[in-house]
């Protein structure tokens, strides 16, 4: 399955596709507010271990992201935390080379797994989370229409031993149904 508009195609998460990630991985600002960093080949090989681990396991669609105007591999999404029986998921785990951060690659590809929730899963709900200090990825939740739900206090240990806390935001199927009417369609091929 891929996953396509005018400015990203989302490809199956591969050990083979993911090998293309060494080239933007090992950049520890990528990794400040995602609670573990990617630091050595070790670091890859158990990140790529685990992604494809949480897909065997159904728990997750992990995607790679090809930013189609520079035509390269950019980073990765997943829609993870997927309950079918009760018709929710979570977008995140996400993150860009730095030369494709801020660029308009996030919206696009948001808006493409957005639309594969609600529109092929036929889920309900979708949330995000996010570290409370990463002001920008707040941000970028709230422009895709996104209600903030709260703080989750202490929700995680960070891999330096930080305890942590997290924003939470969502969209209910009828709010997609009102971003949708101004979104731009996906293509699944």
């Amino acid at each position: 399955m891929i996953l396509e508009n005018r400015r990203a195609r989302l490809l199956p998460f591969t050990a083979e596709g993911a090998e293309g990630l060494r080239e933007i991985i090992f950049d520890d600002t990528i990794w400040k507010y995602m609670g573990h960093y990617i630091r050595t080949e070790e670091d890859l090989n158990d990140y790529i271990s685990a992604t494809l681990k949480a897909a065997n396991n159904q728990t997750t669609i992990p995607f790679l992201v090809i930013d189609k105007d520079y035509g390269t591999l950019a980073g990765c999404t997943r829609l993870g935390k997927l309950d079918i029986n009760n018709k929710r998921a979570e977008i995140g785990w996400t993150w860009y080379g730095t030369q494709f951060q801020g660029t308009g690659l996030n919206a696009a590809v948001k808006e493409l797994v957005l639309a594969y929730g609600f529109e092929v899963l036929k889920l309900n709900r979708i949330q995000f989370g996010a570290d409370i200090r990463n002001i920008r990825s707040q941000r970028a939740i709230e422009k895709l229409g996104a209600v903030k739900e709260g703080i989750r206090y202490a929700h995680y240990v960070d891999s330096e031993g930080e305890v942590q806390d997290d924003v939470y935001y969502s969209i209910v199927r009828n709010q997609w149904e009102e971003i949708n009417a101004t979104s731009s369609r996906i293509n699944v091929l």
